[in-house]
């Protein structure tokens, strides 16, 4: 395979179906999400105080182990900042419940109507879009708990061989919900490619949160959140980016012509 026409191929259907675009829209509703489901999770993690710290504890040792540890760091203070709303109204837990779900599920069918533009694929109706995200969801779920519990509970020091093994999944699973008809070998390698995006982007991501500690408050407040946005967006166009691998790929498929006898 010649990695050279791959590339800029994979270059051109990015630009072509609106990659940064699309991205940008799945960076949206993954913040309309991100607020919302760290309250009603916290509440959760509160009302739960006998296990709460061992689970927060565990998880931010899963977080250094996986060379994440700023992002360790403002999880523990993230943890700090919402002890209080254990005592909010079971009202206010369960609207950002279901805000969360609800933005969480916009992602989702936006991650999918991007993926399908980048491969040159049609667009879906708009209860197709939400049906996929749905499933989506519910498929993504078991494979980052599932990783996760292994490398928090039995052996956490095989965290960043089962996180970056349970993106490969998540990701295909996007390509393959997406697009359920192309090639299964080319979802995977799409997913492959916007797990290493994914990794790079955090490991980026991680610094810049170590370069927002220290100074006034308001200084790191807004650091911080550009970080988190650009984050997001960044991170989104991995996937993009591994659909327009699978989309050069699906391409170079359909041009090669069928074996003769």
């Amino acid at each position: 395979m010649d990695i050279g026409p791959l590339i800029k191929q994979s270059v051109s259907c990015w630009r072509q179906g609106e990659g940064g675009t699309g991205a940008a829209e799945v960076a949206f509703w993954s913040a309309v999400s991100l607020f919302p489901a760290a309250v009603a999770a916290a509440a959760i993690a509160s009302s739960v105080r006998a296990v709460s710290d061992r689970i927060a504890d565990r998880f931010n040792e899963w977080l250094a182990d996986a060379g994440q540890t700023a992002l360790s760091d403002v999880d523990s203070t993230i943890g700090d900042e919402f002890a209080e709303v254990v005592s909010a109204p079971p009202a206010a837990t369960s609207i950002a419940a279901v805000v969360a779900v609800w933005g969480t599920m916009r992602a989702a069918a936006a991650a999918c109507r991007a993926v399908r533009r980048v491969r040159g694929e049609s667009r879906r109706s708009w209860w197709l879009e939400r049906f996929a995200g749905f499933w989506l969801l519910v498929g993504a779920v078991p494979l980052i708990a599932g990783p996760a519990a292994i490398a928090v509970w039995v052996e956490p020091r095989l965290a960043p061989v089962v996180g970056f093994v349970s993106a490969v999944g998540v990701f295909s699973l996007v390509q393959k919900m997406a697009c359920p008809r192309r090639s299964l070998r080319h979802d995977l390698i799409g997913g492959l490619v916007s797990a290493v995006w994914f990794s790079a982007v955090s490991a980026i991501a991680a610094v810049a949160v170590n370069l927002t500690v220290g100074g006034t408050a308001i200084t790191v407040a807004t650091a911080g959140t550009l970080a988190v946005l650009s984050w997001l967006w960044a991170a989104a166009c991995g996937v993009t980016a591994g659909a327009a691998v699978a989309g050069a790929l699906d391409q170079r498929h359909r041009a090669t012509p069928a074996p003769t006898d």
